[in-house]
Order: structure tokens, then sequence, then C-alpha cells
């Protein structure tokens, strides 16, 4: 390489190497060393932290709070992430066809990925769950569907399943936009030539289109279990405590923990940094550990086309 080539190089990834140095890279080290320590605020002094060893790791995983907020993110991943790619990949079969409409269609069902979160939640608890005037209580009482019609759909009760169905809604247009994409460059030929066999749609769909987006699934699995395990915003806002078990999630139990956290009832929680702390380190290692798995998993069998 000749050396003003070098040099042009150096110029183009040196900001970029700055920048991953300075917001992530020290962030993470500094986050990993705090989690060792016991310190009431991120205000106060670092003189006056208290070493604590391994014990707010240890008191993270005694904390029951802990645990069901990870109960909650391997169903919003596992149940919630079925029901969604199930669901895009049935609109992106449909919609690729081309018919009259179809378009609309398309826009239709990816319109609350553009919605902001916060807009979505007062949406779903005010007009779909709401129990004296909202869409599922007017449709199941029209049904004569009377026990549907009486669900508390925001009791703590249901407030987890509610949350869930209400994000997974919105969920579904994102993916089956990548799904489209990625079907719309599969060459028509493959299609033709098994329709000349006398293949049916189902099979052309079993044997043509499922092998040749398996790349994409397997990206779009990551960018889910990535949301997943990152899950917040909705578990922050939908309920009304956003300190119940119901909808804890890791990172809002983190930030209750770091930053302080109020019940319904107006009382704070102790602020607990280094634990807080802690429970980022492991969001970022189960991050880790996930995305090494998928991409393992997935570079099995590739087909090409």
């Amino acid at each position: 390489m000749k050396k003003q080539e070098r040099n042009m190089l150096l110029k183009f990834v040196l900001p970029v190497v700055a920048v991953f140095l300075i917001f992530f890279v020290y962030p993470s080290l500094r986050t990993i060393y705090m989690s060792f320590y016991k310190m009431g605020s991120l205000s106060m002094d670092p003189a006056e932290w208290e070493f604590a060893g391994f014990s707010n790791y240890v008191d993270m995983f005694k904390n029951p709070l802990f645990v069901k907020s990870w109960v909650n993110v391997l169903k919003i991943a596992v149940i919630g992430g079925a029901a969604v790619f199930i669901i895009a990949l049935f609109f992106a079969v449909t919609l690729s066809a081309k018919f009259k409409g179809s378009k609309v269609m398309r826009a239709i069902v990816y319109l609350p990925n553009i919605i902001t979160p916060v807009a979505m939640v007062t949406m779903w608890n005010q007009y779909i769950y709401n129990n004296e005037y909202g869409l599922f209580h007017e449709l199941f009482s029209f049904l004569h569907l009377d026990a549907l019609a009486d669900i508390p759909w925001t009791s703590s009760e249901w407030a987890f399943r509610s949350m869930m169905v209400a994000f997974c809604f919105g969920s579904v247009g994102y993916y089956m936009i990548i799904y489209l994409s990625a079907m719309e460059k599969i060459p028509a030929d493959y299609y033709d030539y098994a329709a000349l066999e006398g293949a049916s749609k189902f099979y052309m769909f079993r044997r043509i289109t499922m092998p040749l987006l398996r790349d994409t699934t397997r990206t779009a699995v990551t960018f889910w279990m990535m949301g997943a395990i990152n899950f917040f915003l909705w578990s922050r806002v939908f309920n009304v405590n956003p300190l119940a078990p119901e909808t804890m999630v890791p990172a809002n139990l983190m930030f209750n923990m770091v930053f302080g956290g109020s019940t319904s009832g107006g009382s704070v929680t102790k602020m607990n940094v280094g634990g807080g702390c802690a429970v980022g380190v492991f969001l970022c290692v189960a991050v880790v550990v996930v995305f090494s798995i998928i991409n393992f998993l997935g570079n099995k069998d590739r087909y090409e086309y």
C-alpha cells in the first residue's frame, strides 16, 4: 500500500475508532468497573465508593424481580417472536403477489412502525383495552361474548399479555418489509421452472422460498432477540406502575436501580447504582451470547441465488 493511500485510510479510520473507544468501549469498561462497587448515586465521589466484589451479582440473582424480568423477556422473545414471524411471513407472502391495492395494504401493515411507542401505548390503553368504550369491549359485546368483553386488559393479571399483544402488533410490519424485500430478490425463473414440473404453491414455498430466506430469517431473528433483551420503553410506560413485576424487564429494572423509581403510590425505590451496573453487564453478556448462538446456527447449509 502506498504511503499516500495509507495516510488517507488512517484519516478515515481513526475518527471512527476514536468515536468507538470514547462512546462504547470506555462506558462499557466503566460500567463493568462500577458493578463491583456499592454507591448511592451516580454523582457520588469515586473516593466514597465501597468495594463490594461480586456481591452485586450475587444479590442480582437472588432478587426475585430480576428473575421475573428475565422470565418476561423470555416470553417476549419466544412466544411473541413466534407470533410476529408467522404473521409477518403470512403478510409478506400474501402481499408479494401483484394485485390491486397490495401497496396500500403494505403501507397499512407497516404504519404502526412509524408511530412513537408512547402514542401506541396510549392508543391501546385508551381506545382498545378500555373496559368502558374500548374496541375490544365494544366488539366482544356486539358479538355477545360477554366473558371476553369483561376482561380487565390493563389489570395486573392481564397487563403483560396485553403489553405483548400490543408490542407484537406494532412489530409485524417491520419484519414483513424485511421478508418482502428478500422475496423480491428471488428470481422468478425458479418458480416458473417449478410450476412447469407441476409443483404446488405450498411446495414452492417450502422448497424454494423458505430455504432462500434462511439468511434473512437469521438477520430478522437477530434483530428481534436483541430488541427483546433490551426491551424497555413499552415496559416503562405501559403500566401505571413502572415497578410492577408483571411487566418488569431487565432494562427497566436497571433503570430503576440506577436512577431510582417511584411506585403508583409515590414511594421511591432505594438506588443501587452498582447493582444496576451489574444488571447492565449481564444484559451485555446475554446479547453477545445470543448473537453468537444465532450466527453459529444460521451459518449452516447456506443457500445462494
